[in-house]
């Protein structure tokens, strides 16, 4: 298997955006709510062998209370008989090789790094995936495994500001 890897990060292409979403649309994996348009505007990478689209990543760039930065969280989908041929870990490769020399280019965005939050059973079982250098730093309220990686330019800045009081009272 030869896989290719596609950068559709804030291209709009609409070839690439068809593709994608007929890939969600066959998998089923919109959940529901979720419209195929509100996930483009997060398209990342796309994976092929041949002219099979196996896979697609996508970026959301959110404030990660924990790390007091902004990260790029990947998601990722892969076809369901490629998913056991190391494609996940390739895509999330690719994806961080996409986001990061783009968060360089942009420091006016200030990502500090990629994350992920792994769902599928199985997944990620040592500490730090050695090519996506995406380190285990603790887990979901559903037990799913969060993963980040600091892209090497990026420097915390010196003056962080403290973390918003939680409200409510109790443990969250």
């Amino acid at each position: 298997m030869t896989t290719t890897y596609i950068d559709a990060w804030r291209k709009s292409d609409p070839k690439l955006e068809a593709a994608a979403t007929a890939f969600w649309t066959e998998l089923n994996l919109l959940p529901e709510g979720a419209t195929a348009a509100e996930r483009l505007k997060e398209l990342a990478v796309l994976a092929y062998d041949g002219a099979t689209l196996i896979g697609v990543s996508t970026l959301k760039i959110n404030f990660f209370d924990q790390l007091r930065q902004k990260f790029a969280f990947a998601r990722e989908a892969i076809r369901p008989e490629y998913r056991l041929q190391s494609v996940g870990r390739d895509l999330m490769l690719a994806t961080r090789e996409v986001i990061e020399p783009y968060a360089l280019a942009h420091p006016e965005e200030e990502i500090a790094g990629i994350g992920a939050i792994y769902q599928a059973p199985g997944i990620g079982k040592r500490g730090i995936g050695r090519k996506t250098r995406l380190a285990l730093i603790g887990y979901t309220a559903k037990n799913e495994q969060v993963r980040i990686g600091w892209f090497s330019h990026f420097i915390v800045p010196p003056n962080l500001t403290p973390p918003k009081p939680r409200t409510g009272g109790g443990a969250e």
